[in-house]
């Protein structure tokens, strides 16, 4: 008696064919979380102009920054930028509430208004620390709050009059 032996195919998706699609499915998740972040807006940067300046602390490490805040822009098209606040990098800096918009052109350089009536063009930052760095926060086009970690101005201010009295 001859048997004869048939093969049936197999149905389905392998174990192995799962774990390959797998290998490729996790990378293009992280690759698609990832981009919105991205996407904030690399074309727009902040930085203080040359005339801005700290001045050293007075009594209780009294420290006065005296900023113009700027913006250049380049991107492929004009953008109006929100500067919604300031704040020293040190958790425990203050929060400066700035609200001033700009609308700034193609390969422009702009900046805001400040709110300082005793120096017209800045804005006075009063901190408790020297901030090595001053976080600026600002919208652009109306989206999503962003910030920039912008390096401090030199310790050149004059000495008088005092940018932070206590």
């Amino acid at each position: 008696m001859t048997s004869k032996s048939q093969t049936t195919p197999k149905q389905g998706v392998s174990r192995r064919t799962v774990v390959k699609g797998t290998a490729w499915a996790v990378p293009a998740v992280v690759v698609a979380t990832a981009a919105p972040a991205m996407a904030a807006s690399p074309c727009v940067t902040a930085d203080f102009d040359s005339t801005s300046c700290k001045q050293p602390g007075t009594g209780q490490n009294n420290f006065g920054f005296k900023l113009k805040i700027c913006f250049t822009n380049t991107c492929s098209a004009p953008v109006t930028i929100t500067v919604t606040k300031i704040q020293g990098n040190a958790g425990s800096s203050p929060v400066k509430v700035i609200g001033q918009t700009i609308q700034v052109g193609v390969g422009e350089r702009v900046c805001i208004p400040g709110t300082s009536e005793e120096f017209p063009g800045f804005t006075v930052y009063c901190s408790a620390n020297s901030a090595n760095f001053i976080n600026v926060f600002f919208t652009v086009n109306g989206g999503a709050e962003q910030s920039q970690q912008v390096a401090s101005p030199p310790q050149n201010c004059a000495t008088t009059p005092i940018l932070c009295p206590k």
